[in-house]
């Protein structure tokens, strides 16, 4: 028969900082909002007091167990919240010793708190890192866009920069991907004359430089047309800006 308890504890993080969650059957289950370093810590105290024998104070003189204020986990707690940063050393340094475990586990958590939000605030202050997988995702995403690469280039410099316009990351990209196409089409015309120099203009290698010549005019058509669309667009700018 399956025993139905009296009473059932609910916990969230909404109250604690540390539950921990050990069921008869499977792995126990940790959820913290503590820095993992601390709850780390704390949990390695934990275990560290079941292993060791009572403390020497009145308490566990007398019930032959460690005494939960003396000998529990509020002295790794102090220790281990103290690395979470300097606001909570100064902190602690300035303020009286709570009475009880409960107070001090709350007064810890209370510091710790602080620190985390010191924290939050400094990451909101720097900007996200680009990874690889957001340009690829960004790729992805414009998939169906009719230039993909240009419009990709110009997220990730708009996401990239915080002043940055979205016609001036459409610029920068335009004219970026001029100058590189302008690139490829100078390798293809410098191999089209490597190729004809060396082998010359023969029945067997005219297909082999008319698709050297087709490919290059086709890429210096497509870096045209984006110099051509950046020319119209400071145009556009200058008249604007006109009073």
């Amino acid at each position: 028969m399956t025993r139905i308890p009296d009473a059932v504890a609910v916990a969230s993080l909404d109250t604690h900082r540390l539950i921990v969650a050990v069921p008869n059957d499977g792995l126990a289950k940790i959820t913290t909002n503590l820095p993992r370093p601390v709850a780390a810590d704390v949990l390695r105290q934990i275990a560290a007091d079941l292993d060791s024998p009572a403390g020497r104070c009145e308490t566990a003189l007398a019930t032959g167990r460690p005494c939960p204020v003396h000998d529990g986990p509020a002295a790794a707690l102090l220790a281990a919240a103290a690395e979470a940063g300097p606001a909570f050393t100064r902190g602690m340094r300035k303020a009286p010793r709570p009475a009880g475990l409960d107070a001090l586990l709350d007064h810890v958590a209370a510091a710790i708190s602080a620190t985390d939000d010191e924290h939050q605030d400094q990451a909101a202050e720097e900007p996200d890192t680009l990874t690889v997988d957001d340009v690829r995702e960004a790729l992805a995403f414009n998939a169906g866009e009719a230039d993909q690469v240009l419009a990709t280039l110009r997220d990730i410099l708009l996401a990239a920069a915080d002043d940055c316009t979205p016609e001036q990351a459409l610029a920068t990209a335009r004219i970026l991907l001029t100058a590189h196409a302008r690139q490829i089409a100078a390798m293809v015309e410098a191999h089209y004359s490597a190729t004809r120099t060396r082998w010359g203009l023969t029945r067997s290698t005219r297909g082999l430089l008319t698709g050297y010549e087709g490919a290059r005019k086709i890429v210096t058509a497509y870096a045209d047309g984006l110099a051509d669309e950046q020319a119209l667009a400071e145009g556009a700018a200058a008249d604007q800006a006109k009073p």
